[in-house]
């Protein structure tokens, strides 16, 4: 169909909404709330969602692919002409499109439109590189994508890197595999700011929460050893375990959570993390050394290793002043880390340099 396709993009050149950004990814609550608060600060943003979720349901545009063939390549085509060209900008998450092999991307390039590449995953990690940069401990050793990710986006990864206008990453530790790419920071999502702790905890129990849709990676084996090793010894702990739940579920469990864990085994902390310290719960994680910073010290984070998680739980389970005192801190000092004006801005200075025809500096 390129034939076809190409005289499409040919005649469509000049159809384009101005000033128009269209946010592409899975179903997921994350993609939707960072529109709705770009759209807060002015900036002209829309999200298309690719395929359906149990998880969130909320997008502005849902692309559900098929598998007949034929229709496949006709569904593609009536998207990428009828929605995606109409866009000046299109920012892809985990390198999201509308079709399975990106065969729109070179053509959205010839009509002048810009990609901006945002990787937010596993998408873009390389495993062998991983494990070697970081022999102690990395997410790759307990992988539990199947197939991994890291092998089935090669073919995908290589079309982003010849079409991509600007590249980002979600967490600063990304850049091992994208030493180019920018770092936008997570937004404290609408929602997460409607997140208040409802109470305290009974007295009688200690609520620690811990959620993630990818147990391996995450270092949730050795998250549970440490809190049963505790619990062995007479600490009343309610530890809450989530895996495959929806976002308003997790907000209600953070709601009178004492502590939150999460990101042991990454180098860095991320989008769950950002929500536990928005609704004020302190929150135990593991930052590589060369990301720390004064203000991360200071913040609602507790910082610990797997090897140090039990030991480090232990004394904020016995020093009821020091989680006051973190407690206290949690909300303020995520949103001074992530504040969403800024953040807001950041955007906006790179949709308009790509507008003015500059790659980003930091590309």
């Amino acid at each position: 169909m390129y034939p076809i396709n190409w005289l499409l993009s040919e005649v469509l050149r000049c159809r384009v909404k101005q000033g128009s950004v269209l946010h592409i990814s899975g179903m997921v609550h994350v993609a939707f709330h960072t529109v709705r608060l770009l759209r807060e600060h002015g900036v002209n943003a829309d999200y298309l969602a690719v395929q359906r979720s149990p998880w969130w349901s909320q997008s502005d545009y849902l692309f559900i692919p098929t598998r007949w063939p034929v229709l496949s390549v006709l569904k593609e085509m009536w998207w990428v002409w009828s929605v995606v060209s109409r866009y000046e900008i299109v920012h892809a998450h985990f390198m999201t499109g509308v079709t399975r092999s990106g065969w729109e991307w070179p053509l959205l390039r010839r009509m002048g439109r810009h990609i901006v590449v945002h990787y937010r995953g596993c998408e873009i990690r390389d495993r062998e590189r991983n494990q070697q940069l970081h022999p102690h401990l990395n997410i790759c050793q307990e992988c539990d994508y199947n197939p991994r990710i890291c092998e089935v986006n090669a073919r995908r990864r290589a079309i982003a890197a010849a079409n991509g206008s600007a590249f980002l990453v979600t967490t600063p530790d990304m850049k091992d595999f994208a030493p180019a790419a920018g770092h936008i920071p997570f937004f404290i999502t609408r929602s997460d700011l409607r997140a208040q702790r409802a109470g305290g905890r009974d007295g009688k129990r200690f609520k620690i929460v811990h959620a993630t849709n990818h147990r391996g990676i995450e270092g949730s084996r050795h998250i549970q050893t440490a809190i049963d090793n505790l619990f062995a010894k007479g600490f009343p702990i309610h530890y809450v375990d989530l895996t495959g739940v929806t976002h308003e579920r997790v907000l209600a469990e953070l709601a009178d959570a004492d502590l939150s864990i999460g990101k042991m085994k990454m180098g860095y902390y991320a989008n769950m993390q950002i929500e536990a310290m928005a609704a004020g719960v302190p929150t135990v994680t593991c930052v590589r050394p060369e990301f720390m910073t004064d203000a991360l010290r200071q913040s609602g984070f507790i910082f610990a290793t797997l090897e140090t998680l039990e030991s480090t739980l232990e004394f904020y389970l016995t020093n009821a002043e020091a989680l006051a005192q973190k407690r206290a801190v949690a909300r303020p000092s995520i949103e001074a880390l992530h504040d969403n004006a800024a953040i807001a801005r950041e955007y906006g200075a790179l949709y308009a340099r790509l507008r003015a025809g500059g790659l980003p500096q930091h590309v």
